[in-house]
């Protein structure tokens, strides 16, 4: 896929609540976790969105994510990860958007960039693991297609992004395991909760390099 067909937007607007602070602000090897996620986001597309929720204030964010758009959640919405979703689709001004969370920050573009590939003629692109889980939030969506259906799920007053994927016409789930030819461990997908799996992804971080 070319990447002017296609937009990444991170989405920062979770509760932080195991974390304790706000964790998009957290420090990874130097840099704000935002900003690292920004600079992954960067390596796939020009085109960034930086998702907020509704109580955020936009201008903490801008002097760190430079360039990129940042928007926020409408007023008195329900907070979710569905909700952060659908923004981004409604902002994402190319055919395709690419979702990542903040807390991910050992995400592989090259296997995003390979979802993305993937995504042509399908209503999104998930991985999946052997177990059933998927990963929803390092996923590809056909924007305009997700937008009007994932409006259509929060009215009906579900919050999660399992129903928006059931909404979705020509979903194609991709194995994990075809995955680690990409990615051998699989740490795209290792999120940050608590302060101690921050310290744990910095310390495999510093031994890439």
């Amino acid at each position: 896929m070319d990447e002017s067909d296609l937009t990444v937007a991170v989405l920062a607007g979770g509760n932080s609540s195991r974390f304790k602070t706000d964790k998009a602000f957290a420090p990874f090897n130097g840099r704000p976790l935002v900003e690292h996620m920004m600079g992954i986001a960067s390596q796939i597309s020009p085109n960034l969105l930086l998702v907020l929720s509704a109580g955020q204030e936009a201008a903490k964010f801008s002097e760190i994510v430079g360039e990129a758009r940042v928007v926020r959640d409408p007023e008195d919405s329900v907070k979710s990860a569905l909700t952060g979703a659908v923004t981004a689709f409604e902002f994402a001004e190319t055919q395709y958007t690419l979702l990542l969370p903040v807390d991910t920050p050992l995400a592989s573009p090259v296997l995003l960039r390979m979802l993305a590939d993937l995504a042509p003629r399908h209503g999104a692109v998930v991985p999946s693991w052997p177990s059933g889980y998927i990963e929803p939030l390092h996923a590809v969506y056909l924007s305009e297609h997700a937008y009007a259906h994932g409006l259509h799920v929060l009215e009906s007053g579900k919050y999660r992004m399992r129903n928006l994927l059931d909404a979705l016409r020509n979903v194609l789930f991709v194995s994990t395991m075809v995955l680690e030819q990409f990615d051998s461990e699989l740490n795209t997908f290792r999120n940050i909760n608590t302060l101690e799996q921050l310290q744990e992804l910095e310390t495999i971080a510093r031994k890439r390099f």
